[in-house]
């Protein structure tokens, strides 16, 4: 079967659930199926493993979610982000491997001995973003997606797919991106179109809200940045909008997720995860 008629089947992996949709081949894809299914067994750190041994049984038990090309996005929970400063020596990819790695290696020690790293560059002298996920995820996933009779095809991680669909909607060169899952968030600082710092922080579920300006606030002043963006962009898809406080100090901006295949209304916002939005 020619690759463009083969099913495509999307799955966000997160710690406390799945989500997952299959979608059809053709020039006309829809939905077919689509479930988000529990993680019974979370760990407190928010570790990889029951999610992952979850999705193995679903895969095993349900052929709709077998035999088809496989995306996949992993929740921030799986994912370290670091902003890799730009280096003129960087000829070979070894070479930017290593440069990455030794990276790392300052913030978290030892601890990534085995991890494996993407890295997205931009213009040239600009940071680069690079994420790092442990390597065994990675190789224990591509083992369960073979086994279901499918093909991995793509493994990112939740920033990049929800912040490229965003790109359109940030009209500013200089302004925050807040991407938030289940009482985590991830707060972009991005400086004249270029990503200036990245870092997460642990919020309470329902008052992320009313914590979020604060944070910015606090962001704000540890960066000594007199000249700090006030605008911020918010990507909450499940989150229930609301008037976010921010006076005379922040504009904030909800983004909408950039649902296809047929998905519409905020019901089916809680798959937004998986198809990239």
């Amino acid at each position: 079967m020619s690759p463009l008629w083969r099913d495509q089947v999307y799955i966000a992996l997160a710690p406390d659930r799945l989500v997952l949709v299959r979608v059809s081949g053709g020039l006309a894809p829809k939905v077919l199926a689509k479930t988000i299914v529990p993680v019974l067994a979370v760990p407190p750190e928010g570790g990889w493993k029951p999610a992952l041994d979850t999705l193995a049984k679903v895969q095993k038990a349900n052929r709709q979610w077998q035999d088809a090309k496989t995306s996949v996005v992993l929740s921030n929970y799986f994912v370290r982000y670091q902003l890799i400063a730009w280096s003129d020596e960087i000829e070979t990819d070894e070479e930017r491997e290593a440069y990455v790695r030794a990276s790392f290696s300052q913030v978290y020690g030892e601890g990534i001995a085995d991890w494996a790293y993407s890295v997205s560059e931009t213009g040239r002298g600009a940071s680069w973003l690079a994420a790092a996920i442990d390597r065994p995820l990675l190789t224990q996933l591509d083992q369960a997606i073979g086994n279901s009779r499918s093909k991995l095809v793509s493994v990112m991680p939740h920033l990049m797919p929800a912040f490229n669909a965003a790109r359109r909607e940030i009209k500013c060169s200089d302004a925050w991106f807040v991407q938030v899952e289940n009482k985590k968030l991830l707060l972009g600082l991005i400086l004249g179109g270029h990503w200036q710092s990245i870092g997460s922080r642990q919020v309470s579920d329902e008052a992320w809200q009313q914590e979020l300006p604060v944070l910015l606030d606090r962001e704000w002043r540890l960066k000594g940045m007199g000249n700090s963006p006030r605008t911020v962009y918010v990507s909450a898809p499940e989150a229930k909008q609301a008037a976010l406080e921010g006076g005379d100090k922040w504009v904030f901006h909800w983004l909408r997720p950039k649902l296809k295949y047929g998905f519409a209304g905020r019901t089916d916002d809680a798959y937004a995860m998986a198809v990239g939005a």
